[in-house]
């Protein structure tokens, strides 16, 4: 066949996609909620603004009502988009938030039987990463406000779910100041995970007072020494106290017998 006989390569429609042996072409509402995604996106309101209205969507995509509304559907289970309903309802752009990510998380490990062991093991062998990411990275106001949440965490060593909670607000607060946002999302989904299982385990760790109190003590002075190897640029020395700290806890968590129990969602 001379290259003048040879057939031109096929040109696949760039919203059609393969899964598994047959081509996918995505309904008309899915196609109108990409588009829609881009340019939101892209144009960036901010949130709670109104998108176009109904009205202006069927006239510029020609297609029906019905239509329209799926792709807004489209969008706000992908939480770009809030609907409200009356006079003055229609859909809005919303900014997602780190908790979605979370919950989704959270049930997917659920449904799989994850255990708190299995939770503690993929702490301890990403948790150090995130936080030797931001040695030398983050401002003096930054080190000031992580300063100011260990201290109130070390005023709740004798209540256990405030402990709990001021180490989940550290989270955030390492989250706000990371200068990374796919770290910071990292950060705040295992801020939500670890919430979740506080939650569930609350009553097991208040039996065993006596015996965390001195941990729950050994933990904070670790915080405060990782702080100052964040400050002082040392990531390594700031992974491997990091490290240290989650393997006491995995400990913990073994000896009061929960490791083998499965976490919860959200």
């Amino acid at each position: 066949m001379s290259r003048h006989d040879a057939k031109p390569p096929s040109r696949w429609s760039p919203d059609a996609r393969v899964e598994g042996t047959a081509l996918h072409v995505p309904k008309t509402s899915e196609v109108i909620a990409r588009w829609l995604r881009r340019e939101l996106l892209r144009s960036r309101p901010s949130p709670g603004d109104a998108l176009p209205s109904e009205t202006e969507l069927r006239e510029r995509f020609g297609v029906s009502r019905p239509t329209i509304r799926e792709a807004v559907r489209i969008l706000e289970t992908q939480h770009l988009v809030k609907v409200a309903r009356g006079a003055f309802g229609g859909a809005r752009f919303s900014l997602p938030e780190a908790r979605m990510v979370s919950e989704s998380t959270g049930i997917y490990l659920q449904a799989h039987g994850t255990t708190h062991a299995e939770l503690n093991e993929a702490r301890i062998a990403l948790e150090p990463r995130l936080i030797g990411f931001m040695a030398g990275k983050l401002s003096a106001d930054s080190i000031v406000r992580l300063r100011a949440e260990v201290q109130q965490q070390s005023e709740a060593v004798d209540d256990v779910r405030a402990f709990g909670h001021a180490h989940e607000d550290f989270y955030a607060v390492l989250a706000e100041v990371c200068p990374n946002r796919l770290i910071a999302l990292e950060l705040l989904t295992l801020r939500d995970l670890i919430q979740a299982q506080t939650e569930l385990v609350g009553e097991t760790w208040v039996q065993h007072i006596p015996r965390s109190r001195a941990g729950m003590v050994r933990h904070v002075e670790a915080k405060r020494e990782v702080i100052d190897h964040l400050e002082a640029g040392r990531a390594a020395e700031a992974e491997a106290l990091w490290t240290r700290m989650l393997e006491a806890q995995q400990r913990l968590t073994a000896e009061i017998g929960v490791g083998d129990d499965p976490i919860e969602a959200l």
